[in-house]
């Protein structure tokens, strides 16, 4: 069957424009992947297990053609938001680490770092002492937890990044990208907190240090929420639209 290009993807009229920049990229568990255009350009690669070898030709032909195909749009792209691609690369490098320098040593930044560790350590040592569980409800617990684990992190430090570049005034008026990278993060949170709920009343014995992680997770929650006050009210497109 011919490969589609992107093009051709992206003019499927049933796909919700920019539905995947608010997304957790848990493809899996949710509703709406025939209306995402990344879902469906990843189910047009779907082919036999040898393309997907990173040792095999036909990944590379197939990246290849993917990457010209791609190439075009950043052009245009940048075009449409006035970036010179051609600029001086070293000066824009750094005042990009210097920025990412302020956005990784911010509170928030540090505190989801924080829990997404703190998570790290808990699991390491649950499963150096408790046997494999067969418990259902533990381990679905235990997938949304270590999912958004790290997400948390990302998606904080992707507001905090976006909100020093919404600083411009006329743009006061329009969604923030930055709200929206906060909202992901928070439903990251809730989903977590009530995971680890689950993990404690399936694990009892463990009640305390699992509540040391969810005061964690509910300290960032209020931080988060203090610091982009608009974020539960952002409206991702499709999910929370009627």
């Amino acid at each position: 069957m011919r490969r589609r290009t992107l093009t051709e993807l992206a003019n499927n009229p049933d796909l919700i424009s920019g539905i995947y920049n608010y997304c957790d990229r848990w493809c899996e568990r949710c509703p709406l992947t025939s209306r995402c255009l990344v879902y469906a350009t990843e189910q047009e690669d779907d082919e036999p297990p040898a393309s997907r070898d990173l040792r095999n030709e036909a990944f590379w032909r197939k990246l290849g053609s993917i990457f010209l195909e791609t190439r075009e749009m950043i052009v245009e792209w940048a075009r449409e938001a006035g970036v010179d691609l051609a600029g001086n690369g070293e000066e824009h490098e750094a005042h990009s680490n210097r920025k990412r320098q302020l956005i990784d040593n911010h509170p928030l930044a540090k505190c989801g770092k924080k829990y997404a560790n703190a998570a790290s350590d808990w699991f390491r040592e649950f499963d150096q002492t408790m046997e494999v569980s067969d418990s259902e409800r533990l381990e679905d617990a235990r997938e949304v937890i270590q999912w958004y684990q790290y997400q948390i992190a990302v998606k904080t430090i992707r507001a905090l990044s976006g909100r020093r570049e919404e600083e411009d005034p006329e743009l006061a008026d329009f969604p923030k990208d930055s709200d929206g990278s906060a909202k992901v993060a928070l439903i990251g949170i809730d989903r977590s907190i009530a995971a680890w709920r689950l993990m404690q009343l399936s694990l009892p014995e463990r009640a305390g240090s699992i509540m040391t992680l969810m005061l964690q997770l509910e300290r960032l929650r209020q931080r988060l929420e203090k610091g982009f006050p608009q974020a539960r009210d952002f409206v991702r497109p499709g999910f929370d639209e009627d």
